[in-house]
């Protein structure tokens, strides 16, 4: 009997030291060439600090991109080689339980010119960075960028804060938002549907400026620059639903298109919510020489439809010259109604006075914009941006107040009060700004030139 626990507990040892070390790691990337086009058939090797014998290979498919999954962790190199190019090697790439995951995006073979093969010491970016008072948290970094998405990852940055109706601050104060640079004229609930339809992964990092450049300078929230990544060349796609128990549902949508110089992401969802809620209140009013109660009940039902879509085109024309397009539109439609009795009760226990008012609230806001970049790239640290950008905004807003007063027996007495409040808001905005950055002989100091 001895024996055999002895022998069931060395395979349990056994067992589980198999699965401690097994591979546990993932790694994906694209291989291109330096005119952007895919690299079909080159081979990937990934070599191991501890075993430089044993190796893992695989080729590239003809979007250029390869995957190596289930690896152990710990060190390893990674190298790339193709007919008529010039061989690279990637050192020290640290797989862990912190970090498992690494999507290199693009790796740029060059053209071989008999030089020796190019050798690159991976350096993992520190997951939160802070310069002249601005933070920038690096999602690409974060085990959390793949399973989650762009409202999530604002959760762990520093100095923000979202509250539970999903209202983002920095430091206690609204701040501008901007995706790419380019700002979201969107409201609280639009802007929260349209980061949840986000994937984590299509987030390249997060920037919080408490010190924001000179055109938003009179934020005095600060600006938050959510900047998004490229993708892996060829095609891919993301469906997301979710429900919850208070009558919410959501369906989002994500998809990205690369090839060359074009980049195509297009995000997409809708959310439903419908919360039906009552309650009811007892007051006791006493008077010198007498009392009554006062007994309300309410019953209400809230329903609104939240579609959204965004779509972000970008174009490398040539090294120089980047076109970039963006279309937005989002839309909220609620539905509200109320009801709610008020009853006054004397000491004697009879109803001496009772009302009932109801309220209804129906409205449709709409907001659609486009925003056009061009980005002309001179000398190393000069640039040329032209932005220009059209957001229209439509508001339809309706309420009904309806008050009737009854007799005890709920008989109509008579009196009534009625309103009714009919709003039309229609906001066209646009802008057009053109900076300039260039680099000073010093290769610290930049100037800047902006026009509004």
């Amino acid at each position: 009997m001895r024996k055999l626990t002895i022998l069931f507990c060395f395979m349990a040892l056994a067992f589980t030291a198999f699965t401690q070390g097994k591979g546990q790691g993932v790694l994906t990337g694209n291989v291109l060439d330096e005119s952007k086009k895919a690299i079909e058939n080159a081979t990937v090797t990934l070599f191991s600090f501890k075993d430089s014998i044993s190796s893992r290979t695989v080729r590239t498919d003809k979007n250029g991109g390869f995957t190596i999954s289930s690896i152990p962790f710990g060190y390893y190199r990674l190298r790339f080689s193709f007919v008529g190019k010039q061989q690279l090697t990637l050192d020290s790439l640290y797989f862990r339980a912190e970090r498992s995951d690494f999507n290199l995006n693009d790796i740029v073979l060059k053209v071989n010119n008999a030089q020796l093969a190019e050798v690159i010491i991976y350096s993992e970016k520190p997951l939160i960075e802070s310069k002249d008072g601005n933070i920038t948290f690096n999602a690409g970094e974060s085990a959390l960028a793949a399973g989650s998405n762009a409202s999530d990852l604002l959760n762990n940055v520093p100095l923000v804060a979202k509250g539970a109706d999903g209202k983002i601050t920095v430091r206690g104060k609204e701040p501008k938002i901007l995706i790419d640079d380019k700002p979201v004229e969107l409201n609280m609930q639009q802007l929260q549907d349209l980061l949840e339809s986000m994937p984590g992964s299509s987030v390249e990092k997060i920037e919080v400026m408490t010190n924001p450049p000179p055109q938003y300078a009179t934020e005095q929230g600060g600006v938050i620059n959510i900047v998004t990544r490229k993708g892996r060349v060829g095609k891919s796609g993301r469906i997301a639903v979710s429900t919850g128990t208070r009558g919410e549902a959501n369906i989002s949508g994500n998809y990205t298109y690369r090839k060359q110089g074009i980049a195509l992401s297009v995000n997409g969802g809708i959310g439903y919510n419908r919360l039906n809620g009552n309650g009811y209140s007892i007051r006791n009013n006493i008077y010198t020489d007498s009392s009554n109660f006062f007994n309300t009940t309410s019953q209400f039902r809230n329903k609104s439809l939240r579609p959204n879509f965004r779509l972000n085109l970008d174009y490398d024309i040539n090294k120089k010259n980047i076109i970039n397009l963006v279309l937005n539109f989002n839309q909220y439609s609620f539905d509200n109604n109320s009801s709610t009795e008020y009853k006054n009760i004397n000491r004697f226990g009879d109803t001496w006075r009772l009302s009932r008012r109801d309220i209804g609230s129906t409205g449709d806001n709409y907001n659609p914009s486009i925003n056009f970049t061009y980005t002309w790239k001179g000398k190393p640290g000069e640039t040329l941006r032209l932005i220009s950008g059209l957001n229209l905004s439509f508001n339809n807003s309706d309420r009904d107040y309806y008050q009737q007063f009854l007799h005890p027996d709920y008989s109509f007495n008579g009196t009534d009060s009625t309103q009714e409040q009919l709003n039309v808001t229609r906001i066209n905005g646009h802008n057009l700004r053109l900076s300039y950055d260039k680099m000073l002989d010093n290769k610290k100091t930049f100037f800047l030139c902006q026009h509004l």
